[in-house]
């Protein structure tokens, strides 16, 4: 019997060390705001002609990171590299004042930082 419960402990041990050693699994570090993320905002369509055509989108894997405004098509591509950079990402817990409200202005999206006020109800 304890042959038995050995056995079966040296395998349960073995493939929980395979389960978080293998693979191909990125991690990403406490904060992070991806390279790949940054170049796709760089190249962001951000052209308007309503405000409805403009969209925010997360600059990094966190809140604090902040947000800009692109054009809303521009934004599905950009939402997809998120998910996909950010999924393990590690955020502090801090308090942040970054959200943005998104609006087309000469033809350009445009984000304006929220009021202070909006963040809290009343």
């Amino acid at each position: 019997m304890k042959k038995l419960f050995a056995l079966t402990s040296v395998l349960l041990c073995a493939a929980f060390l395979a389960a978080c050693c293998g693979g191909n699994k990125q991690t990403s570090a406490v904060n992070s705001k991806p390279e790949t993320l940054a170049r796709a905002l760089e190249k962001a369509d951000k052209k308007c002609r309503t405000d409805a055509d403009c969209v925010a989108v997360n600059k990094g894997c966190c809140m604090c990171a902040g947000y800009e405004a692109v054009n809303a098509k521009s934004a599905e591509k950009i939402k997809n590299i998120w998910q996909k950079e950010c999924a393990l990402a590690a955020c502090t817990m801090q308090m942040c004042y970054v959200e943005i409200t998104p609006s087309c202005k000469d033809n350009v999206c445009v984000g304006e930082p929220k009021p202070y006020e909006a963040y809290f109800s009343k």
